[in-house]
């Protein structure tokens, strides 16, 4: 005997109608994966070039700003010498998955977070197993730009 799939339908649309916000937000970062935002082509117009809001900064929730100050930290307190590569790494990455997940900006100012945070992604993949000097001072310099663009 065969058995029906349409329960198990039935179930995962009702799921997925439940994890549903009832009215769209303008810009929610649950309907777009992070991970690939450079890849779907988000803020096409400027792709990877952060704009400022008519020459003034954008305005940052608080912890987007703690998160970026804390990968700074992360960076600026690494010794090569002495520091584990893999914590590093983890860290940063930790640090970084939870701009996103706190994050609550909407609108431009979150457009322009995603073509700040592009360049991040790629930079954190980038560390290999040693990083050298200089990819932890392009992390490090460029993580102290977060200022000219959000406050």
């Amino acid at each position: 005997m065969k058995k029906s799939i349409f329960p198990v339908w039935v179930l995962l649309v009702l799921i997925a109608m439940a994890c549903s916000p009832v009215e769209a937000p303008q810009d929610n970062h649950a309907d777009h994966d992070h991970a690939t935002t450079e890849e779907q082509g988000h803020g096409e117009a400027q792709a990877g070039a952060v704009q400022l809001d008519h020459g003034k900064t954008w305005e940052a929730n608080p912890e987007t700003t703690e998160g970026i100050q804390a990968m700074a930290s992360i960076v600026e307190g690494f010794d090569r010498t002495t520091g584990d590569v893999a914590v590093l790494k983890e860290e940063l990455q930790a640090e970084f998955s939870g701009i996103f997940a706190k994050c609550t900006m909407t609108g431009e100012a979150h457009e322009q977070l995603h073509n700040y945070l592009v360049p991040v992604k790629h930079m954190l993949d980038s560390l290999g197993n040693d990083p050298n000097d200089a990819q932890l001072a392009d992390l490090r310099a460029y993580l102290g730009t977060y200022g000219n663009y959000f406050h």
